[in-house]
């Protein structure tokens, strides 16, 4: 199914092209005006800036407009905002919801963001500099204004009228939010709730009093954490005295859950996490990547100097050299693994800091068994191949069994001690682990043949 969605946007952006290269505007507007803006944003994505221009002013209608700039990603959100007056600006983020408003905004360069707000409606402009004055992935900058709540008191028959009221201009209506005088949050009712309640009763007779609510200055990966975990669809948000001042709805949640495993994976290569294949130039690409890398570059250049030391033992035993790569990348790769496995579960919550010693342990019993499997493998591949070596199999076998335990130790401990650190592991550990293994293996791995060479004379 998906594959057949693929296909067809990939023809309707073939036709796309062929319909620019005619200059036919109106087919170009009917063909996009049908779309979601979803996926127009994900053609516009393979486009280039010229067509993707061209086929931007061909979209007609205002709304259609909005919706497609805030499916974009920014970059190419920028480009095609880029050329419009501040005017035509203004007029799409007003047919926008706060949070998709706030979005848009952003795109633009901060003297433009000012002109651009002056030109709305008092209302709108009050909105949104409420909203851009709360720091940046925080629930505050990510939550909607437009959502249903009702006073305590209101009874179930009006409070379905005063719904069918606002489903006109609030996008979408999930749960209804109950309040009192001052607007503080005392409970929620879903929209089964509502339709089943008798139409004398009270809202605050039917509602769930005990309702999840995040902070407005929560942190927004704690606020996609609560919501795909309690599998709720949208959660409010709420001041420091607990006023009820807006809604974090899963749509958003998605995006940042998207956006959050983006970063994670960039600093864990090593890359910069706004690191973008289609927005920077190579240049720039080669620039964010070059720190991490020169620093496994200059943890090569130490593992090399360390092999040099060993000379003596590679003098004897020519075969050594041969198993290098071998208990380097086998070390490397679970080390690898480990930190990827920690990161995410402390990303995720899945792995709690408090239950440190015992997710530590786990891993060191699981380093031990593949250890112990690695090891074997190697002692016996080693004596099949070089059956002439005296002790090389134990050697090797015993090196890559220790190297492989020290790797799971090593990539399971660290997350830990730079999220206490408040560092952030998803950035410290990828290549900084991989470095690291590639010394400790060799030292391990030398340290060791030249106990065995020297002990057996």
């Amino acid at each position: 199914m998906a594959h057949d969605r693929d296909m067809r946007l990939t023809r309707i952006e073939d036709m796309i092209r062929r319909l620019l290269r005619r200059q036919a505007e109106p087919h170009i507007a009917k063909a996009l005006g049908k779309m979601h803006a979803a996926e127009v944003a994900q053609i516009f994505s393979h486009l280039i800036t010229e067509e993707r221009e061209a086929a931007f002013r061909s979209v007609r209608n205002p709304k259609h407009r909005a919706h497609i700039l805030t499916e974009c990603d920014q970059h190419i959100g920028r480009e095609l905002l880029e050329p419009l007056s501040n005017e035509a600006i203004a007029a799409l983020i007003e047919e926008l919801g706060s949070d998709d408003a706030r979005y848009l905004l952003e795109m633009l360069p901060e003297e433009r963001q000012a002109e651009v707000v002056g030109l709305m409606g008092a209302k709108e402009t009050e909105a949104l500099q409420d909203m851009m004055a709360y720091p940046p992935d925080s629930a505050g900058s990510i939550m909607t204004d437009s959502y249903v709540a009702l006073h305590e008191n209101t009874t179930v028959e009006e409070a379905i009228a005063q719904l069918r009221r606002a489903s006109q201009e609030v996008e979408y209506i999930f749960y209804v939010y109950v309040v009192d005088d001052e607007r503080y949050l005392r409970g929620v009712i879903s929209l089964r709730q509502l339709l089943l309640g008798k139409p004398s009763q009270k809202l605050c007779d039917v509602m769930t009093p005990n309702v999840w609510r995040v902070n407005v200055l929560a942190d927004q990966e704690h606020v996609a954490h609560l919501i795909s975990r309690y599998n709720i669809l949208a959660i409010p948000v709420v001041d420091e005295a607990g006023v009820l001042v807006g809604l974090v709805t899963v749509d958003d949640v998605l995006d940042v859950m998207r956006d959050e495993a983006t970063e994670d994976i960039l600093k864990m290569a090593g890359t910069h996490y706004t690191e973008e294949i289609t927005s920077l130039s190579a240049f720039r690409l080669a620039w964010v990547r070059l720190p991490w890398l020169t620093v496994s570059w200059l943890g090569s250049l130490i593992s090399a100097y360390f092999i040099s030391q060993f000379s003596n033992e590679l003098a004897k035993v020519l075969a050594l050299a041969a198993f290098i790569p071998v208990i380097n990348g086998t070390a490397g790769n679970v080390g690898a693994q480990g930190v990827a496995i920690m990161v995410r579960g402390l990303a995720t919550g899945k792995v709690h800091p408090k239950g440190w010693f015992r997710t530590v342990l786990r891993q060191v019993a699981v380093g031990l068994i593949l250890g112990t499997c690695f090891g074997i493998l190697l002692y016996g591949l080693a004596l099949w191949q070089y059956p002439d070596v005296r002790l090389l199999g134990l050697i090797v076998g015993l090196s890559i069994s220790i190297s492989v335990v020290t790797s799971a130790t090593l990539s399971s401990f660290l997350p830990f001690v730079l999220h206490f650190l408040r560092l952030d592991p998803a950035l410290m550990t990828g290549p900084f682990v991989t470095t690291c293994m590639d010394l400790v293996s060799v030292l391990v791995y030398f340290n060791i043949a030249r106990f065995f060479l020297t002990m057996s004379g």
